[in-house]
């Protein structure tokens, strides 16, 4: 999209692409389908098997479709919604605390909470299946940060449009 800092462009598909492999590391193992993640699937899965399914599942969509929000910041979609200009208020807003959120939930706190030894799988991976749910959720530190990031290229550039929008109507009054 013209006008677009190459600065938030690659914010706006980090934090996006950050979301992906802790998402995709869920369904996989949900389903099965990585080696020696049997004992922390049974772990989490403990009670109604079905609804936990659903949960964890539902977890992962919800977490892609917030991080695809983001690339809206970088996109004309963003900015015209059927024809109609989007308010930059309420997406100043809801992007803000969105990565406030999220830097607090994943950079921050989960960091703590690894450091203090509070493993999120209860110490039940371990060995190559840890490096790979490690590889997979490593990338959310960087999610809300970045979305951050993209939220200034949003401001930033709606401003200068506004900006410029405004200095144009008052020549036009003049």
């Amino acid at each position: 999209m013209p006008g677009v800092q190459r600065w938030a462009v690659i914010a706006a598909w980090g934090a996006f692409l950050a979301t992906v492999p802790s998402a995709l590391w869920r369904i996989l193992m949900i389903l099965g389908l990585l080696p020696g993640t049997e004992a922390l699937r049974q772990f989490e899965l403990a009670g109604d098997p079905v609804a936990n399914y659903v949960y964890v599942f539902a977890l992962s969509v919800v977490q892609l479709t917030a991080g695809f929000l983001t690339i809206g910041l970088i996109r004309p979609w963003g900015e015209r919604l059927v024809g109609r200009r989007v308010l930059l208020a309420p997406v100043l807003v809801v992007a803000t605390l969105g990565g406030l959120a999220v830097t607090w939930l994943f950079t921050i706190w989960m960091t703590m909470q690894v450091l203090a030894g509070h493993r999120p799988d209860n110490g039940l991976v371990s060995g190559i299946p840890l490096a790979i749910m490690v590889a997979c959720y490593a990338p959310l530190l960087l999610w809300g940060p970045l979305e951050l990031v993209a939220t200034a290229g949003y401001w930033q550039r709606r401003a200068a449009f506004r900006g410029a929008a405004q200095g144009m109507g008052s020549a036009d009054s003049a």
